[in-house]
């Protein structure tokens, strides 16, 4: 790593060269995102795109172009959206060991960048584009930050800075995050476009993190590309990057079933513009014709008689599809079912949960245990990934912002606990809770905890000694 950092000042070109070798392939990201947020059904030879064409009938000047029916479904989208709601779609408690003055801080940090929003968000991008990252950032505080509005109403000192974060998604740059051999992060790169506010024109810029320092590079003198500044301390004791992976889509493993199924329904759309809609086929001369708007309508054919006496007439009669359309509703109600199924994604269309009723919560959870299943098992990565947060604003509060609250940090952690957007059935658990809380078999932090109504057991627990305190009855004064 230190000769990359070194090389940054002399041939900055040729570091970025390396760090660039472990860059995702762009070109595939591109195309995911293309398929995901564009409709692009011609990245795959199965996709209704490349099955589907356009075609030319007629000839001479009576030739047209008739477009192919081609209908994409969002499964992907839903696959996504479900799978991160399950996951983090409510937001995570975050238990501090100890009740203080940094903690009560980190909480209000915390609200202020809108973490949990923001967690979410990397997590559907982790299965939309296969990555993303959480920059934090060391910024003065303004005047009109809402941050520097509630430390003055908690009572703390004034500060000059404050922790402040964003997103980095693959629509904005091109994130590379360099692993040493161990597989630990110790170098981020950041590239990305922008017009220079002076000149007008394009720019090219780097920026790098490593544990301590923040690389600025950019090409704005129309030169070769190089750094701004010295390298400057970033404010944090590691690398204020959160950055998340995964190999594939969300989508992947049905990306087939969901290419047949928008096919066939495109298909099957193309043969209903043909013949779903009655036509009618006249046979002979025809003296009497239809029009659309006539009530009373009549088709009238010239009757004559043949040799033998016969009368003879033309016919009309309604031309109606022979199309198989069982096999066409079995193919897709399976394939549909199939998609679902191996993506451990809820079918929660509203044929499916209206006829539900008032169930119990665990009958519920019942329902969606497949995507229970699928969230615990992704829950550790999800962990780690906010274990990370928590640990960088830590980092920047007691290395930065509020350095003397750097001593209570030493004992400070937090237990981070995953909750569930399945409705819990509070009644039923109540009930449960207070029989064996009266039996004696929970002690009263456990059932407050159990119950899963407070953020924080330990502080309400404490609210509640307070109460029972306050309201005792005081014996009167003989």
């Amino acid at each position: 790593m230190e000769e990359i950092l070194l090389q940054l000042v002399s041939e900055p070109d040729k570091a970025i060269a390396t760090i660039r070798e472990q860059t995702k392939d762009n070109a595939k990201i591109v195309e995911i995102q293309k398929e995901y947020k564009e409709n692009d059904r011609t990245i795959r030879d199965t996709q209704v795109g490349n099955i589907q064409k356009d075609k030319s009938v007629g000839t001479g000047e009576k030739v047209k172009l008739v477009k192919a029916v081609r209908i994409p479904i969002k499964f992907a989208k839903k696959i996504v959206t479900t799978a991160t709601a399950f996951e983090v779609g409510k937001p995570v408690t975050l238990i501090a060991s100890i009740e203080n003055n940094l903690s009560k801080l980190f909480h209000q940090i915390w609200k202020a960048n809108r973490i949990d929003s923001k967690i979410a968000e990397l997590v559907r991008l982790k299965k939309s584009e296969t990555q993303g990252a959480i920059q934090f950032y060391v910024a003065d505080l303004k005047p009109e930050s809402i941050l520097g509005k509630i430390l003055v109403k908690l009572g703390f000192k004034a500060q000059a800075k404050e922790i402040k974060s964003k997103i980095l998604d693959n629509t904005k740059g091109i994130m590379t995050p360099y692993f040493d051999g161990s597989g630990n992060m110790i170098l981020f790169m950041w590239e990305y476009k922008a017009k220079d506010a002076v000149s007008g024109k394009e720019v090219n810029y780097v920026e790098i993190w490593d544990a301590e320092k923040f690389y600025y590079l950019n090409n704005a003198n129309g030169g070769k590309i190089g750094i701004v500044n010295s390298p400057l301390p970033h404010g944090f004791d590691r690398i204020p990057i959160v950055y998340v992976s995964q190999e594939e889509p969300e989508w992947f493993d049905v990306k087939e079933m969901i290419d047949r199924i928008e096919v066939s329904l495109s298909k099957l759309g193309a043969s209903n513009d043909y013949s779903a809609y009655p036509i009618l086929q006249i046979f002979g001369e025809l003296t009497g014709a239809l029009d659309k708007d006539e009530t009373g309508k009549s088709i009238q054919f010239p009757m004559t008689k043949d040799d033998d006496g016969k009368w003879i007439h033309g016919e009309a009669k309604f031309l109606e599809s022979s199309q198989a359309t069982e096999s066409v509703k079995l193919e897709l109600d399976s394939l549909k079912a199939f998609i679902y199924s191996i993506s451990h994604t809820p079918d929660l269309s509203f044929d499916n949960v209206k006829g539900l009723g008032n169930v119990s919560g665990f009958a519920l959870k019942l329902l969606f245990l497949d995507a229970i299943i699928k969230a615990t098992m992704n829950e550790g990565e999800n962990r780690t990934m906010i274990e990370r947060i928590v640990n960088v604003i830590l980092s920047g509060i007691t290395k930065t912002t509020n350095t003397t609250l750097s001593t209570e940090g030493q004992s400070l952690y937090f237990d981070i606990q995953f909750n569930s957007i399945i409705p819990d059935d509070v009644q039923t658990a109540s009930e449960i809770i207070v029989k064996l809380k009266e039996a004696g078999l929970l002690s009263t932090q456990t059932s407050i905890k159990l119950l899963d109504m407070v953020e924080n057991p330990v502080a309400e627990l404490e609210l509640i000694k307070t109460e029972a305190t306050t309201e005792a009855p005081t014996n009167p004064t003989p």
